[in-house]
């Protein structure tokens, strides 16, 4: 190639970069995620909130939370339906892998659920017609979250993207929410808890945060503000819900699959800490959130081992021994991996345990008594699909791809539905329906039955 040559591609080459647009800088890491924050993922508390004004807590509505209220018994003061009729679906982007919750703003309820490809999704309760699916930001993977919804009109949920999100919901004609604020986990936190509310509006989240476990408390309002938090807690947290005492002095939650911890709700303090058993479960799916009876305290968990009932004791004092409820691992060699459905009012609890693809479905009573059993529901796994109750004490549960009604007398089939896809977490009971999401993200509404 001639010098001559050589010079001309030369000049082309410094035209052409003239023209290019100047780069753009490196991108760096979230900007929310300064250098302390990765250090030290606690370092924004501050160990009070600042004045709100109300409504605060837990939206006034038939299923605000996970497994509907902070005890976390799955019974709700309605009844649901009696037939298994579809009145409506909808199919929106992305695997559902949590339970909606129903509520949103004061102009009228909707249906929250968490799809995949979007934080949050509200859909009209009446329809199906989607509202709105978007919250116009940047963040998806809600995972095995379920919303809560409260203090005024806020919806919480946490996404594996490491987010825990405050989204105002608007009123049933907009068609975009607005993101309040939401909280980074800079440890590499997938926010794979279901959040609850308490009454003076403290939402309590948790997350995995390198597999040490981070509880925070974020104050209520429309700024973002973190009044506690402790990490590491102890070990892996993942999907699993904090739950309250009857008295919202003690806050409940396992990790590893394993321990059950009880903190101060006011400051984070843990209390005490209780090994259910040694073997540990650190994967994402198992769901072994605690249930608390609402009116003695008594805490009762489903892990791998079986069911257990944990007497919380005194305030100041450590808890009683746990007692086997269910030895399930030890007689049938089934893992709990949902938490139960506590009826008070029968003073009995429902679970399903698996092995494998072979599930059984039990009805204890609270001292463990047998009531009855069902192993003949069909092929699938009982995991993340806690069962729920309606206000006649109907037993609503999803293995695989079906939903079944359940007598709570003996356990007989009151009425079955086939989908076309598997369901992966619970339905939710509303005034004469439910509603329950499938991993093809479709939402199914049953109910409005003769």
């Amino acid at each position: 190639m001639s010098s001559m040559t050589c010079a001309r591609i030369a000049l082309l080459l410094a035209l052409a970069l003239a023209t290019l647009p100047p780069c753009a800088p490196v991108a760096r890491g979230d900007d929310r995620c300064a250098g302390v924050l990765q250090d030290d993922v606690c370092a924004e508390a501050t160990g009070s909130c600042p004045a709100v004004p109300p409504p605060l807590g837990p939206t006034a509505s038939a299923w605000p939370m996970f497994q509907h209220d902070v005890q976390h018994t799955g019974r709700s003061p309605h009844d649901g339906p009696t037939c298994p009729n579809v009145a409506w679906t909808r199919k929106l982007a992305g695997k559902i892998l949590s339970a909606p919750a129903l509520g949103g703003s004061a102009e009228g309820d909707a249906l929250l659920v968490a799809a995949a490809k979007y934080p949050l999704c509200a859909l009209d309760t009446a329809t199906g017609d989607v509202r709105w699916c978007d919250a116009g930001q940047q963040g998806k993977l809600p995972d095995v979250s379920s919303p809560a919804l409260g203090n005024g009109g806020l919806a919480y949920v946490g996404t594996r993207d490491n987010d825990f999100w405050a989204i105002t919901v608007p009123p049933p004609a907009a068609s975009q929410a607005s993101v309040a604020w939401r909280q980074k986990i800079c440890t590499d936190g997938d926010v794979s808890t279901s959040p609850i509310l308490d009454d003076d509006g403290v939402v309590f989240m948790g997350s995995n945060s390198l597999a040490g476990g981070t509880l925070m408390a974020m104050c209520p309002g429309t700024e973002r503000r973190v009044k506690w938090c402790v990490n590491p807690l102890g070990g892996t947290l993942r999907n699993v819900s904090p739950a309250l005492s009857p008295a919202h002095d003690r806050l409940y939650v396992t990790y590893l699959g394993a321990v059950l911890v009880a903190l101060d709700p006011a400051s984070g303090a843990v209390l005490w800490r209780l090994p259910l058993q040694t073997q540990r479960n650190n994967l994402r799916s198992p769901n072994y959130t605690p249930v608390v009876h609402p009116v003695t305290g008594t805490i009762y968990v489903g892990l791998d081992g079986g069911l257990f009932a944990v007497d919380p004791g005194p305030l100041a004092g450590p808890p009683l021994p746990a007692t086997t409820l269910l030895a399930t691992r030890d007689t049938t060699r089934e893992r709990i991996q949902s938490p139960p459905a506590l009826d008070v009012g029968r003073a009995r609890l429902y679970v399903g345990a698996s092995r494998g693809n072979r599930s059984t479905f039990y009805a204890v009573g609270l001292d463990g008594t047998p009531v009855w059993s069902r192993t003949d529901l069909g092929h699938g796994r009982l995991r993340n699909t806690p069962p729920v109750i309606d206000a006649s004490g109907r037993v609503y549960v999803a293995l695989d791809r079906s939903v079944f009604a359940l007598d709570p007398d003996d356990g007989h089939t009151l009425w079955r539905l086939d989908l076309a896809s598997r369901i992966a977490s619970s339905p939710i009971v509303a005034p004469g329906r439910i509603y329950l999401g499938t991993t093809n993200s479709t939402v199914v509404a049953i109910g409005d039955c003769p």
